[in-house]
């Protein structure tokens, strides 16, 4: 329905004592008589005051210590994706839902208004959360090489044990980081912080002392006696190539281990260390070193090398090809 609204207008008349029947011709004043025009504005309301912003109430240490509680549970779920991939691809989705959690739960800290004995541990404690995503980048930045660093490929499932293990040490970083910042009084981290992956069998891999796992062409009364003072080394046997060996011997760090059954001709006697040995293809997948002694030995004779490093040594030795 339409609503009108009807304005009447006043018109006041302004009558002056003994005027004539007829109309004036124009406004004329009486003697001592003065005719004012008002145009005074209205009188106006004074606006109302602004209500002053309501004071942040700071929470107590039971409160606080709910409320980062509350950030462990909302984050534990998203900590258990990563650590659950069963991929690398897998990991990286999860790990991004992650980095946005963390990046929320720490903008609702940041809405809080701490215990008075936590004022300054506060900004700390946020400054951790910040600081998360560069720890990652850091961590996972060894998963990220496709080699390692004997120029190998890289086995799918070390890549993300190290990246899960790179994921787990940024976010226990982040759970010290706080603890740090906020003492003994309060506590940050045992619900979330994941437990370490299961390693795959090449990480920190080794072979058996002793173990002769190559071995090619008819045997004879030589023999090799090898005294390990250095890493863990494997000893090959060549007449050419140590890519074609008449054997190798895996030997341990500050172990001996002797290869029996040398044919009776010269040989070249190579040995290569390293760390996380690939039992499966025979090798040693990081930190490779390979060398050779300078000498020729004879299967006719029994022959004991000590490989250490050593100004006195008798047996000299050069760095070689990978093989």
């Amino acid at each position: 329905m339409r609503r009108s609204l009807v304005v009447v207008l006043g018109i006041a008349v302004l009558a002056s004592a003994g005027c004539s029947g007829k109309p004036d011709s124009g406004a004329a004043s009486s003697p001592g008589s003065t005719t004012t025009s008002s145009s005074a504005p209205p009188p106006t309301s004074a606006a109302p005051s602004p209500k002053p912003a309501p004071t942040a109430v700071a929470l107590s240490v039971p409160m606080y210590q709910r409320a980062l509680t509350n950030v462990e549970r909302v984050l534990k779920p998203s900590v258990a994706r990563v650590m659950n991939a069963q991929s690398v691809a897998a990991f990286d989705a999860s790990r991004k839902q992650l980095a946005a959690a963390v990046v929320i739960e720490r903008n609702e800290l940041a809405k809080i208004t701490p215990p008075s004995g936590l004022v300054t541990a506060h900004p700390a404690v946020l400054d951790a959360f910040d600081a998360y995503a560069g720890d990652v980048a850091t961590q996972l930045s060894k998963a990220g090489d496709t080699r390692t660093s004997c120029g190998l490929p890289k086995a799918a499932d070390v890549r993300l044990y190290e990246a899960k293990t790179g994921i787990r040490t940024a976010f226990a970083g982040l759970a010290q980081s706080v603890q740090l910042s906020i003492g003994k009084g309060v506590k940050f981290g045992a619900l979330s912080v994941p437990a370490k992956p299961a390693a795959p069998a090449v990480i920190g891999g080794r072979g058996e002392n002793g173990d002769v796992f190559q071995r090619s062409g008819s045997r004879g009364p030589g023999r090799l006696t090898i005294t390990n003072s250095g890493s863990d080394v494997v000893v090959v046997v060549t007449t050419g190539s140590p890519r074609s060996p008449e054997a190798s011997i895996y030997v341990r760090a500050n172990k001996s281990a002797t290869l029996n059954g040398l044919r009776k001709q010269d040989y070249w006697v190579y040995f290569k260390s390293g760390t996380n040995w690939d039992a499966k293809n025979h090798r040693f997948t990081e930190s490779c070193v390979y060398q050779k002694f300078d000498d020729i030995f004879s299967g006719s004779f029994g022959w004991t090398v000590t490989l250490t490093k050593s100004p006195l040594g008798n047996a000299p030795s050069s760095e070689t090809d990978a093989f």
